[in-house]
């Protein structure tokens, strides 16, 4: 494949941000500032922390600045920022949140568009586990299976990351998607939140054992081959939070069958994958259980990085695409610094309290 050409002109001496609170703990500032350092640019961007707990005046008018050139979004931000950007992408309207702002040049100036990287921090993680295993094999970041593998994907959630999780997993090829989660009241919003999938039967809630026995145990049915987790990290306490664990349990314990290969496809795995998204502890009790019953484990640190990473191509060609953000020619070796940074860094110590920017403030009027 012949490279990427770079844009006329990437994004030089720019202000790129996080907004969201708390924030202070996060590793984003090292991976985005290695990226920055790498891309060659005369002026260099930088990455900053903008601490928020609301969409305020006052953050409206860094998103509207002249040295801004884009930004991570985060927690309780992701859905609240959609109703103030010029466009929203079709990713961040399926699953209503928005982590990424891309800064677009217009004929008449610029405007912003929200994107969903976490979908690819989902996809591309568990691609390159894929990759890992066949090393010799060209994996392309657009294959997918096909319907006659009959493989399925389960993620084990509730909430805005458990929509991205089932979304990036039907790019994957895989169907239906099941769903674990202790609060059925969740389940059913990430339900009606997809309607794409929810009125083809292809999110399935897992209450319980039983339940697994019923879709996943028998002759015909179809084989989890990859598994997200998107629950926090503590150990199971509730009787509620305890069944989630019997009955993720009760899926790991299944006999992996392999399906037939299929050339020009995605390849099978040969250990199923389990993606843990949170990634403090790395170790998290869920997925050491994944990796005690023989799944091929990814710690959540691999999925912060490609979204990350995601962000980063999409904010140096100024194109908000998921084709662009698994586009690995882009940033080409540039990459590999940030990589490592985050992969043999520990927690980011956090020193002082974090201050609330939007504290005693009200939101901003809705454009």
């Amino acid at each position: 494949m012949s490279p990427s050409p770079p844009p006329n002109s990437p994004p030089a001496g720019k202000k790129f941000y996080l907004f969201g609170y708390p924030i202070a703990h996060s590793a984003a500032p090292a991976l985005h500032g290695a990226c920055f350092k790498a891309w060659g640019v005369g002026a260099l961007n930088t990455y900053e922390l903008w601490s928020s707990s609301k969409v305020t005046e006052d953050l409206l008018k860094v998103l509207s600045s002249d040295d801004f050139g884009g930004s991570a979004v985060t927690m309780p931000l992701k859905t609240d920022m959609l109703s103030y950007l010029d466009e929203i992408s079709p990713e961040s309207r399926i699953t209503g949140a928005c982590n990424t702002i891309v800064r677009v040049p217009t004929p008449t100036g610029f405007k912003l568009v929200g994107q969903n990287t976490d979908i690819l921090g989902v996809r591309n993680a568990l691609l390159r586990g894929v990759r890992m295993q066949f090393p010799k094999l060209t994996i392309p970041s657009e294959v997918s299976y096909p319907a006659c593998v009959r493989g399925a994907g389960l993620v084990i959630g509730g909430g805005a990351t458990t929509r991205s999780a089932a979304h990036a997993l039907t790019l994957l090829g895989l169907s239906p998607i099941f769903l674990i989660n202790r609060d059925v009241g969740e389940v059913r919003a990430v339900q009606v939140s997809l309607p794409h999938l929810t009125e083809k039967g292809s999110l399935i809630h897992l209450r319980n054992p039983d339940d697994v026995e019923k879709h996943l145990a028998q002759p015909d049915s179809v084989r989890i081959l990859m598994i997200v987790g998107a629950i926090p990290s503590f150990a199971p306490i509730t009787p509620e939070e305890r069944m989630v664990y019997t009955t993720v349990s009760s899926v790991l314990t299944i006999p992996y069958n392999k399906p037939t290969e299929v050339s020009e496809a995605l390849p099978v795995p040969n250990k199923r994958l389990f993606l843990e998204m949170a990634y403090k502890p790395r170790s998290t009790p869920m997925l050491q259980v994944a990796i005690a019953h023989g799944w091929h484990g990814i710690d959540g640190v691999q999925a912060m990085i490609e979204q990350g990473l995601a962000q980063q191509r999409m904010w140096y060609t100024s194109t908000p695409t998921l084709e662009v953000g698994s586009d690995q020619r882009i940033l080409g070796h540039a990459d590999l610094p940030a990589r490592n940074i985050c992969e043999n860094m520990g927690d980011v110590a956090v020193v002082g309290s974090e201050l609330d920017r939007a504290a005693g403030k009200g939101p901003a009027r809705r454009r």
